[in-house]
């Protein structure tokens, strides 16, 4: 089994994480070290302190008290420091000899190995007192220095790489950890498994990655609700297809047995023949809708179209005997971007679906507006309308509702309008009229120079 651990990911952020605590530990170091050129460390200052009070009171307490004197001081000094002085005396100093004092008011000079001083003791004689600064500075210094890595004293090295191992962990796998999910969601769904969820794993951690969970699990739904539709449409088309078929079937026979019907069941087959072409060719018209980017998009007057298709319709309507209206605001400019093909189609199909539903003496009233930043084509009937349970599922291909004229259409007119709408970023609204009836709005976004 495959660690969890093995991602490249994980392993960039842990090492990141402990380069970067290195680097901080050594720019720390270096920002140290430059500090302390311009100031004096502590010890240094002690160090000083302690040899300068002790050889000011020994030459105090030689020049006034003499050699026993400063016996008599030196015995309260502790061992170590005893250990560090001495008293010589010497003939007359030779005069190419001078005096090395430590002085505290310049922190910044050296320390010289010793310090050499000459006094007149009160009994006249020639004294050379001598402190060691060298073995004082190794003593208190305690031999040698304490160890270290990368300039980070070793207990401290180790405290703080467990702790940023330890922290640098528990990040990079908390990072890792939802992307690991995210993969493997993905995986599913690309086996085909549309029933992965990642959200209701990764809501209480209210940062990005829950946000793209959720985003995920919404993909994974709609491509769910395609995929049934996909099949459901599969599933109608077979069965619409199946009727014509088999009518063509039967005519076929029925001109092979009785040679005297022979043109009746050509007639048949031709009607048939041109329902599949009438059905193929929607089909095809709302798979190209579906598209989204449009081809051979243009700018035309919606106006103009929606004059062309009401003047097709009412050429149509002489025969059931119903009037079509249009009505259209002046000194408005209509202008759409998009493809008008498309659009007319699309039109056609919503007036053509008002004139099924009426009967003769109704009107079919179809109107052209501005609405804030659309354009509002709203055809209306005065025919039986739809049950308010149904006016949801009348853009679904292959839904038909009751009509007088039901046999002559496959369902799928309505759902072209809809893909057609949105695919031009619009909206189609079905509404029963308040006087009865049905009403089609479409919406489609008003192209502004």
């Amino acid at each position: 089994m495959r660690s969890r651990f093995r991602g490249r990911l994980f392993w960039k952020i842990l090492f990141g994480f402990l380069l970067v605590f290195f680097l901080i530990s050594q720019l720390l170091w270096l920002g140290f070290t430059l500090y302390g050129k311009h100031r004096e460390p502590p010890e240094h200052i002690a160090t000083r302190r302690i040899v300068n009070l002790q050889m000011a009171s020994a030459v105090s307490v030689l020049q006034h008290g003499g050699l026993p004197a400063l016996d008599n001081m030196m015995s309260d000094w502790s061992p170590g420091d005893r250990r560090f002085f001495s008293v010589t005396l010497m003939p007359t100093p030779p005069q190419e000899i001078s005096r090395h004092q430590l002085n505290l008011s310049l922190p910044g000079s050296g320390f010289p190995d010793q310090v050499i001083e000459w006094v007149t003791g009160a009994d006249g004689q020639q004294y050379q007192l001598r402190y060691d600064v060298k073995g004082l500075r190794e003593d208190s210094e305690m031999g040698r220095p304490p160890r270290k890595i990368l300039n980070i004293p070793e207990p401290v090295f180790w405290f703080a790489g467990v702790m940023g191992l330890l922290f640098s962990s528990l990040l990079a796998w908390n990072l890792t950890r939802p992307m690991r999910q995210l993969r493997l969601g993905f995986t599913r769904v690309s086996n085909g498994d549309l029933s992965v969820r990642l959200y209701p794993q990764m809501r209480r951690r209210h940062d990005e990655f829950s946000v793209v969970a959720r985003d995920f699990d919404a993909m994974v739904e709609r491509l769910a609700v395609l995929v049934k539709a996909r099949e459901e449409l599969l599933h109608d088309i077979s069965h619409e297809l199946r009727s014509p078929l088999a009518r063509l079937q039967l005519a076929t026979g029925l001109a092979r047995q009785t040679p005297e019907s022979v043109n009746a069941s050509l007639d048949r087959i031709d009607e048939e023949a041109r329902r599949l072409d009438k059905m193929i060719g929607e089909l095809l018209t709302l798979s190209r809708a579906e598209n989204e980017k449009m081809p051979d998009e243009q700018y035309f007057d919606l106006h103009g179209l929606l004059e062309m298709v009401v003047n097709d319709a009412r050429y149509e309507a002489q025969l059931p005997g119903v009037n079509i209206t249009l009505e259209v605001g002046e000194n408005v400019d209509y202008t759409v971007k998009g493809n008008a093909e498309l659009i007319r189609r699309a039109v056609e199909n919503v007036v053509r679906n008002a004139l099924r539903y009426s009967v003769r003496g109704q009107v079919v009233r179809v109107s052209l507006r501005p609405d804030g930043h659309w354009l509002s084509i709203c055809v209306s009937d005065s025919g039986p309308g739809v049950d308010a349970d149904k006016l949801s599922s009348i853009f679904d291909p292959f839904v038909r509702v009751n009509s007088p004229m039901q046999g002559k259409g496959y369902g799928l007119g309505l759902s072209i309008v809809r893909k057609v709408v949105l695919a031009h970023h619009g909206e189609v609204q079905a509404l029963n009229g308040r006087n009865g009836g049905l009403e089609m709005i479409i919406r489609l976004p008003h192209w502004e120079n």
